[in-house]
């Protein structure tokens, strides 16, 4: 026979078995379990690790795209700000040193509070961008 021959009445078997099965109830449903072999306690347990698995995998699917909502997410707000001028740039950057001077709800510490030049700028930039201290468009949150 060939393959598609054999997908095919396996298909049909399948089919009928899963009739029947769906129109047997209790002692009945067990009594033709058992005269093909299957186990109801096993077709049970299989099946709550069946129902387990898929659980566990929409979870895990809603996970990662969250995971890659935020990823992306991160990525455009950054390379708004990375986009700005560098004289915005440093305006920001004075901002955020005034504000954590004047709360006193963080330190910059980094370098000695020093920027060299705009690689340093971006790098803190992203920093306070991820902290959540900055918005995308460089404006102070807190």
């Amino acid at each position: 026979m060939s393959d598609d021959r054999n997908a095919l009445v396996r298909q049909q078997l399948l089919d009928e078995i899963w009739e029947e099965i769906s129109s047997l109830q209790g002692k009945e449903l067990d009594e033709y379990l058992a005269s093909i072999c299957l186990s109801p306690k096993d077709l049970e347990q299989s099946y709550s690790k069946a129902l387990e698995k898929a659980s566990v995998a929409a979870r895990r699917a809603r996970f990662e795209e969250a995971q890659r909502y935020v990823s992306h997410k991160k990525i455009a707000d950054f390379s708004n700000v990375i986009s700005l001028d560098v004289a915005r740039k440093k305006q920001i950057v004075a901002a955020v040193r005034d504000y954590a001077d004047r709360t006193k709800d963080m330190t910059i510490a980094a370098r000695n509070r020093k920027i060299e030049d705009e690689r340093d700028l971006d790098v803190f930039l992203e920093a306070c961008l991820c902290l959540g201290i900055i918005d995308s468009n460089g404006n102070l949150k807190g």
